[in-house]
């Protein structure tokens, strides 16, 4: 085991020993602490439901002969060089953690679409797919890689990280040394590129020891005094109201820019002594302060974050965001509101070094799930990560896919392709805009910057927007009280609290219960039920902790957001009041609205729990419907089901599933009993020539000849005998007499005769067959008298096909974090291709792109 760092003092030592000794059977590691950056986003990512939003990739469309040895060989060599490619994140006590492996095996996971009809499309669609897949961050690697061939001499070569191990100086990094490598390795050549000279912990490692210096803060207080009073919130117009929590549902829309106007702004940096850059931020700021009429404008710029020299050349997550704020009062010129934003990015890029991490733990701003803090825009101007189109021998071509997220509520991004092309690209929230909207936007942006070439020295307001009539010269002035609430909105939420208020006792046992963990986990003597959380100390780790610690004590599921939407004891404790039995559910209940477009029914036996169903809707996309089919009755304990009553409730849900959905294919799933219902809904559904595209079975075997006699008696005979000896004296004596009376009668007890009726049904038992195909999710370990099956049996019943997918836990885990949101990730994925499927059967696909074959013939 070796270690970032051997100057390390003994307690971190012992904890770095402990972590390390859970990785063993991994293999070599390096332990470094995350970076802030990184604890960040591993907040998010715990906060949120396993998605996609901070996914990115580097796609290259390849032409000519593809050395595929060559390709892996440089691909191996990428990750043996870069730490980043080789981490995963975990959470060890209070400290999160890089934990690198020494090695890590690449696999190219190649699809051949030779032989289909449309390789350019199907390959984009394989491409998105792959692309929205999310990533679990505690396992390594964090990037995966795919090669789809579309024509013997043509290939999609697409690789997609977590931006918790890159960024986009990373992705030119990435594809600069990839093509390097390719033509050394195409050729019988070794790599002629450098050893780096520091790994990416090491940078980690300086950044925790920068922060105990002077000028972190010097740095702070730039930034506390810049950003003192901003506004919480950029009121854009939005086409629907904003959803209580972040969705990074989103798309984009795209726009070409001009030579000219590419020509015109850089004399209009020149005139103004400043950079392109400034003035396409000016025109940007321009264009928010017009729509949000909203003076005082805050924007997001990402930063390299590599200072030293030492960093440019390696692969990890750098990047830095700076806030930028600027007054836009006065209707100033534009020449003079450049002005102002050259200073503002100077004064930025002067106080870079503290990661934006930090000054949002200075600043402390209300915190709003609904949206970002401190700014909810975005802007950048780069050029894309591939700069040339040689690759060895081949010619390539970037190949870029579209996302359908957004971590903002709207970034602009200028874009520089490879053939010095320039481009506005405008990522978006699908849940604040419509694309009718965006489509506007751009528009207006590109009048502002037409406005500005042909009368720099104009004022903002007379600068054109065509999307507003009547705009120009026209007065935008900010209400009194408008500003009024602006600042009762960022006003600091401890500062409105009367002494009084918090010093409030518990008042029932749950505050109690709250108060303790409270102490406990925050080293607090006192806390009173009003106290936030977050103004007595707390932040997103300690969160975790918390919510860990309650659901220990008390047993109940609580997401760790629960703790941001019910900061006070006094607003959490009813959280844990959920004993009052709410009236019979439907037995069709919509557990998620979304599209409506294949939903899927979760299907539950009478009487059971199901909870654990409504956490996996949560976990399976905003756009997913799921639906639970559960019946009233009959409840069955301790016997199995009669045949008649799995036909009768089958026939039931399958009236309920037509309610909503008159024809397939279905998709449809469950545990346990749940299972042998959705097997009769299967058969029922079949019988009527509907299509059942998808029978997903949680931890369940087949109901006959799945178990090994003699090895499940001897363990029904030892849980009996368990229960047995905890038994008083008076009830183990008639038990006994029971036993033993039976045993010289030969009476048999009738729910023991129907079990063995039912686990093994003797040779005229003929096994159910069905067309649909099954996604199996199991536990690695099965109970030890099941029989030697890794398909549980479902392999000679369904004539679709079974896939596995083992989880390590146990069987009443399956539902529980982090299982159910591995289970609700993979299930989402499957169902996307369902839906994808039934919409290119509805109508012809068409997708436009620029990498059809015939454009590069």
């Amino acid at each position: 085991m070796r270690y970032g760092s051997q100057d390390v003092e003994s307690g971190k030592a012992e904890e770095k020993n402990r972590l390390a000794d859970l990785l063993l059977q991994a293999g070599p590691t390096y332990i470094y602490p995350a970076s802030l950056a990184q604890q960040r986003l591993w907040i998010l990512d715990q906060l949120q439901a396993k998605n996609s939003g901070y996914n990115v990739h580097l796609g290259l469309w390849l032409r000519g002969s593809l050395d595929l040895t060559a390709l892996h060989s440089s691909v191996q060599e990428m990750v043996n060089r870069h730490d980043s490619l080789r981490t995963a994140l975990r959470l060890e006590g209070e400290k999160l953690q890089q934990v690198v492996a020494d090695a890590c095996n690449v696999a190219i996971s190649i699809t051949d679409l030779t032989g289909v009809a449309d390789p350019t499309a199907e390959a984009y669609q394989l491409a998105r797919r792959e692309v929205m897949q999310p990533f679990d961050l505690g396992k390594a690697p964090l990037f995966r890689v795919r090669l789809f061939r579309a024509t013997p001499l043509d290939h999609v070569f697409l690789c997609t990280m977590h931006h918790i191990v890159t960024d986009a100086w990373s992705l030119q990094i990435f594809a600069k040394e990839l093509e390097q490598l390719y033509s050394a390795f195409s050729r019988g050549q070794e790599s002629s590129l450098p050893p780096l000279p520091i790994r990416y912990g090491d940078f980690a490692e300086w950044q925790l020891q920068w922060f105990h210096t002077d000028e972190l803060q010097r740095q702070l207080n730039y930034w506390t005094n810049k950003l003192k009073a901003a506004p919480a919130l950029l009121e854009l117009p939005t086409d629907a109201p904003r959803p209580p929590e972040q969705t990074f549902e989103g798309a984009i829309e795209v726009a070409s820019i001009s030579s000219d106007i590419i020509e015109g702004m850089e004399k209009v940096a020149t005139r103004c002594q400043a950079t392109p850059f400034m003035v396409q931020l000016a025109a940007f700021k321009v264009l928010l302060y017009r729509h949000a009429k909203q003076e005082d404008v805050v924007v997001g710029i990402p930063v390299a974050g590599r200072n030293q020299v030492e960093t440019e050349g390696l692969i990890g997550f750098f990047v830095n965001t700076l806030v930028l704020r600027d007054d836009l009062s006065g209707n100033p010129r534009f020449t003079d509101f450049v002005a102002q934003v050259r200073e503002t990015i100077l004064g930025a890029f002067s106080n870079a070094d503290v990661p934006f991490e930090k000054i949002v733990e200075e600043l402390q701003p209300e915190r709003n799930l609904s949206y970002n803090p401190l700014f909810q825009v975005m802007f950048a101007s780069l050029k894309s990560a591939v700069r040339s189109h040689q690759f060895g021998d081949l010619t390539a071509f970037p190949y870029v896919v579209s996302a359908e997220t957004s971590i903002f509520d709207l970034s602009m991004t200028l874009i520089e392709d490879i053939d010095r092309k320039w481009w506005a690209q405008v990522e978006y929230n699908t849940n604040l805009f419509r694309k009718d909207r965006i489509t506007r936007l751009l528009s207006d942006y590109a009048a502002i910057l037409e406005g500005v070439i042909s009368d720099p020295e104009g004022n903002i307001l007379a600068l054109p927007l065509p999307s507003l009539a009547g705009s120009g010269n026209a007065l935008n002035v900010i209400p009194a009280e408008k500003e009024r609430k602006e600042k009762q909105r960022v006003a600091s939420p401890a500062a409105a609290r009367s002494g009084s208020e918090r010093r409030f006792k518990p008042v029932d046992r749950e505050q109690e219960v709250l108060v303790d963990v409270w102490k406990e986990i925050l080293g607090l003597s006192e806390v009173g039920i009003r106290d936030s959380f977050f103004d007595v100390g707390g932040h997103s780790l300690i969160a975790v902790r918390l919510i860990a610690r309650i659901q220990e004590i008390t047993g109940k599921q609580i997401p760790v957001s629960a703790i941001f939407r019910a900061p006070t004891i006094e607003t959490f404790a009813p959280l844990l009041r959920q004993n009052i039995i709410p009236p019979p559910d439907p037995e069709l209940m919509n557990l998620q609205e979304g599209d409506g477009a294949v939903p899927f029914f979760a299907i539950a036996a009478p009487g059971v729990d199901t909870f654990g169903l409504s956490l996996l809707a949560q976990h399976m996309g905003n756009n997913q419907s799921v639906y639970k089919v559960q019946g009233h009755a009959p409840i069955v304990w301790g016997r199995p089901f009669t045949k008649d009553e799995l036909r009768a409730l089958a026939k039931e849900h399958v009236a309920a599933l037509r309610s909503v959905q008159p024809h397939g294919p279905y998709c449809l799933g469950g545990m346990c009993g749940g299972v042998l219902i959705a097997q009769e809904v299967i058969l029922e559904l079949e019988s009527m020539r509907e299509e059942v595209a998808l029978f997903a079975i949680f931890d369940t075997w087949v109901l006959e000849n799945s178990q090994i006699r003699l090895l499940w008696t001897l363990d029904y005979y030892r849980g009996r005998f368990q229960i047995f000896r905890r038994l008083p004296q008076q009830e183990r004596l008639a038990t006994t007499r029971r036993f033993v009376k039976g045993l010289f009668l030969g009476n048999r007890n009738g729910t023991e005769a129907r079990w063995d009726e039912t686990y093994w049904p003797g040779e005229k038992f003929r096994e159910p067959q069905f067309q649909a195909p099954v996604l199996l999710f199991k536990r690695v370990r099965q109970p030890y008298y099941y029989i030697r099956d890794r398909q549980m049996g479902w392999g000679s019943r369904s004539l679709g096909g079974v896939e596995t997918c083992e989880l390590n836990c146990r069987h009443d885990e399956f539902f529980r974090q982090p299982q159910v949101g591995i289970i609700g990730q993979i299930l989402a994925g499957r169902l996307q291709g369902i839906r994808e499927l039934e919409a290119q059967r509805a109508y012809v696909f068409s997708q436009p792109n620029s990498y059809s074959l015939e454009s590069k013939s």
